[in-house]
């Protein structure tokens, strides 16, 4: 029972550590050159961000955290009680630190939850080319509660993308970062995380998607970040940056920095990473500095905990009609 207890605590915590490290250089004008760049080591320490204080995170986590309180209710998964939470979050300010409304809501993710409020079900998948990373910023409970059954983690990962990001883009990232998340926890060598992590990808998203793997791959395995430097929220460059930030450094610490240092979606491209490497190096590795003040950190162990000892976590029912576990709301 307690084999991956480490990794599981590693995973939740990295999310919440990049998170709170993250936010403060989110989208800073060219901040790769200029702010990041002054503030030197400064950037290693929690400091304020743009409406919290040191070591507190954002929408990344606070997402997450709607996730595992569902899955711990409910010993498994349903698309009513999780869009029910993210509402309560948006509106009201659910698991956010100051109790407020959130005020860091991706476009697609606030355009999903008003959908839900007017129609709960989805008859129709009607899907978008726009993929924003927001899929996989919140991934860890899934993964965590899935322990032993990445055919599950994988069907869940993607199930809860859709729920806010109705994107065969969006969907087949999801399924990948999925599988790399498993496999880091299961001990899996960093490079063959890499090469291995489309092994479980349904069908429906393969031909295009093993193809797209390959300049995934070459990026993330360069060593030259100019390419990397500023990035949006798109997901294929989010999931890039983390898989660079994993290959290219030999721990958690060196790792999130030079993720950070990238500038951008910093938030939640270090909350990705956190998410990957606290799986890979365990909590042990994460610096105690940053376990130890991140908001919460007790609260967040005793999470992951709750999500571990799940054990099985069954889809209970979904809100997508054309899904086998589809159920209308009661």
């Amino acid at each position: 029972m307690e084999k991956y207890r480490d990794k599981t605590r590693g995973m939740l915590l990295g999310l919440a550590v990049g998170d709170a490290l993250g936010a403060p250089v989110e989208f800073l004008p060219d901040p790769s050159d200029v702010y990041i760049k002054e503030m030197g080591d400064k950037i290693e320490h929690f400091h304020k961000n743009y409406r919290a204080p040191e070591g507190v995170w954002t929408d990344d986590t606070e997402m997450a955290l709607c996730i595992a309180d569902s899955l711990i209710v409910n010993k498994g998964y349903d698309s009513y009680d999780i869009m029910n939470r993210f509402t309560a979050w948006m509106n009201e300010g659910y698991r956010a630190y100051d109790d407020k409304p959130a005020c860091d809501v991706g476009g697609q993710t606030r355009r999903a939850i008003v959908d839900y409020e007017e129609c709960p079900v989805v008859y129709e998948n009607n899907t978008t080319d726009s993929a924003g990373n927001g899929a996989i910023m919140r991934l860890a409970p899934i993964i965590i509660s899935n322990h032993d059954n990445l055919e599950n983690a994988v069907k869940t990962a993607i199930l809860s993308c859709r729920e806010t990001h109705n994107s065969i883009v969006a969907e087949a990232i999801t399924g990948l970062f999925a599988t790399a998340l498993y496999d880091a926890m299961h001990g899996i060598d960093k490079k063959d995380i890499i090469k291995k992590y489309s092994r479980v990808l349904p069908p429906e998203y393969d031909e295009v998607w093993l193809e797209t793997m390959d300049t995934i791959i070459l990026r993330a395995v360069n060593k030259d970040e100019k390419a990397l430097i500023n990035l949006g929220g798109y997901i294929v460059d989010t999931i890039t940056i983390v898989l660079w930030g994993l290959y290219n450094y030999d721990n958690f610490k060196d790792g999130m920095m030079a993720v950070i240092r990238l500038g951008g979606d910093t938030d939640t491209n270090a909350a990705c990473y956190g998410q990957l490497a606290g799986a890979y190096y365990g909590y042990d590795k994460i610096p105690e500095e940053w376990r130890k003040e991140v908001y919460k950190s007790d609260e967040l162990v005793e999470i992951a905990d709750k999500l571990y000892r799940i054990n099985k976590c069954p889809i209970i029912k979904t809100r997508f009609a054309d899904d086998e576990n589809f159920k209308e709301p009661e």
